[in-house]
């Protein structure tokens, strides 16, 4: 029997290695990174790290041995990075098959679509290039970026952000990620969650965190989805209480 998400007015995503097929070019940047400033290359579990949490991890990247200031090292990062990314989602970087599908089907059956990243606010458009490249980009209502919530995935702070702006109850929501840290902010949101295997975690991983369902990409989540006959959302009204 196939499982389904139901009950649902919205379907929120993270964005890397779950819409967009970034986690190669990711793991080319960070590279590229750090052979540009002559320092030792992290383990491969940093290097997911940084991507499922974003450039909090550059930290726990910087050698204890190294001569500079930490601060001004990780600053380093940062400006090389930026700079090398800079025409990395133009160029590199493509929509997962099926992401526009389903975002049509959802719009059909009145379910808002948000997106939750820990990407910084001034970089998040550059990130949607392969969304708007498609058509889609006006489908998204809301975008979280790393600074509109006190604390970062896997708190569950910017889901419940996203939540809040969409105007629906975190009960009412499901978020679907690639990566442990996505599974654990939505449960502590209490919103179903849907794991997805086109980026950093393995089944193995998400088992051990008991989404409510796993898939092998966004492309399989049409086929789990419940119809939405009763939806208010495709009526207009809110069903979030106003603060």
């Amino acid at each position: 029997m196939v499982k389904v998400v139901t009950n649902i007015e919205a379907m929120m995503f993270d964005l890397d290695g779950t819409l967009i097929d970034s986690i190669p070019a990711y793991f080319d940047l960070l590279q590229s990174i750090f052979d540009t400033l002559g320092l030792p290359q992290p383990e491969i579990p940093l290097k997911k790290a940084f991507i499922g949490r974003g450039p909090v991890v550059f930290e726990q990247m910087i050698p204890e041995q190294n001569d500079l200031d930490r601060d001004t090292v990780i600053q380093q990062c940062f400006e090389v990075g930026r700079r090398l990314s800079r025409d990395m989602f133009r160029n590199k970087v493509r929509l997962f098959p099926g992401v526009k599908a389903l975002f049509e089907m959802l719009k059909q059956q009145g379910i808002s679509i948000g997106i939750v990243s820990t990407t910084e606010r001034q970089f998040i458009e550059r990130k949607m290039q392969p969304l708007t490249n498609e058509g889609i980009r006006k489908a998204v209502e809301v975008i979280i970026a790393i600074e509109d919530a006190p604390q970062r995935k896997p708190a569950p702070d910017p889901l419940l952000e996203c939540a809040r702006r969409l105007s629906v109850a975190p009960q009412k929501c499901v978020y679907v990620g690639d990566s442990d840290v996505d599974i654990l902010a939505g449960k502590s949101a209490g919103m179903q969650t849907i794991g997805v295997l086109s980026g950093l975690a393995d089944r193995q991983t998400f088992h051990k965190e008991q989404p409510t369902l796993v898939v092998e990409s966004v492309n399989d989540i049409w086929r789990h989805l419940a119809p939405q006959t009763e939806n208010p959302k495709k009526r207009g009204e809110n069903t979030h209480e106003p603060e």
